[in-house]
Order: C-alpha cells, then structure tokens, then sequence
C-alpha cells in the first residue's frame, strides 16, 4: 500500500470520527447541564415538617421581588397528602411561622406582616396594610387587603394619623393559636408606634379590630 493510500485513509477516518466524538461531546454536555439543573432544583426546593404530619414547601426556583425585599414560592402537603397547595410568596432568609388554630392552618411571614390561613383546602391571604403603605388608595382598597371593615381601618388611620415610614409599617409580634389573638405595632413614624390587638374569625377570613393604642375601638 502506497504512503499516498494511507495518508488518504487516515484522513477520511479523522473526518468520519470528528463528527461522531463532537456529538458525543455535546450529548454528555446536555445532560450534564440537565442533571445539574435538576440537582440545583432539589436544592433549592425545602420541606419543612410540621407538629400536624403535614410540611411547608419553600419553593427557591420560584423568586420574585416584593415591597419588603426578595420572596420564595410556599405550599402546605396536608398529612397524608402527596400534593401541594401553593398558596403565596415568603420572604426570603426567614423562616415563616406556622399555627394549627383549630381547624384552621395559619402560616404568618412576619417580614411583610401577611397571613395565610387554611379552611378546608382554600386559602386566604390577609395582608397588615394600611392608608398610604402602598400609595393614596382609598379605605376600601386596604380592607379588602387586610380583613378589617372599612370602619376598623379607618379608625386605626385616624388615629396613627400620615405616616412617614413607608411599608411595611405594621408588625406582628405574637399569635395566640387558641384566642386566634394577634398582637402588633403599628408604626407611625420611627420614634412612635401603637400597639394593635387584632382577631382572627373562627372561619379565617377576616380580622376584627379589638384594641389601638391602649383604648378599644
């Protein structure tokens, strides 16, 4: 066989092998990325297991911003349950508060001073907003946000009067699980803030204004 033969041969086997190693190159590529994609997302997804057999999901392939800084996706798994019920946004870098308050699952993300409450499978959101927190929206814009009656946020506005901080505003410092109590302070600037009582109704879908500033409503 001719040198010029063999030359002929190895180059049509380097360009015959070329392509076949490229390819199989990139297809270990690709799944490569896809398993490590795939990893990061087992990562990023948590269960927290809570005192009723059930777990909260924090979901962190699922961010966004929010007013008070960056929020993961949340979900509850019932007891016994293999699916997930999405039900809102938790801040990030704090752990959400959870409560069995009878029939009702009460999960509190005390950064944006919101509720999410359980009643048979159906959520409901009560955010502690309030005239001006998120612009000049009228009174009926914040109660349908936060549960109270027009009346109810209109009481706690005269009294906190414009309020210079911007939101959040309100903060939650205590759930009473039994009395569905929750206790806040209702910032009206950063030196003076009110103490503000407030009630859970036994269905969880909205609150009821019980004292402000030491005197009730």
């Amino acid at each position: 066989m001719s040198r010029k033969i063999k030359i002929g041969i190895i180059l049509v086997g380097i360009v015959v092998v070329l392509p076949i190693v490229a390819i199989g190159v990139l297809f270990i590529g690709i799944v490569g990325v896809s398993l490590f994609n795939k990893e990061s997302q087992i990562v990023l997804r948590r269960e927290i297991p809570l005192a009723n057999h059930g777990s909260l999901i924090i979901d962190g392939n699922e961010r966004s911003r929010s007013e008070h800084g960056f929020s993961q996706r949340a979900g509850y798994r019932p007891p016994g349950s293999a699916e997930i019920e999405w039900f809102g946004d938790v801040s990030d870098g704090v752990e959400p508060q959870f409560y069995q308050a009878g029939p009702l699952v009460v999960v509190i993300d005390l950064p944006s001073a919101q509720l999410y409450v359980r009643t048979h499978s159906n959520w409901k959101s009560l955010a502690l907003i309030f005239p001006n927190d998120l612009g000049p929206f009228p009174i009926s814009f914040y109660a349908e946000r936060n549960g109270l009656t027009t009346e109810e946020v209109s009481r706690i506005n005269e009294l906190g009067g414009k309020r210079e901080r911007k939101y959040p505003t309100t903060y939650i410092q205590s759930f009473d699980p039994e009395t569905r109590d929750l206790k806040c302070s209702y910032h009206v600037d950063n030196k003076s803030s009110w103490p503000l009582h407030l009630r859970l109704s036994e269905d969880g879908t909205h609150l009821a204004l019980l004292e402000i500033g030491g005197s009730s409503p």
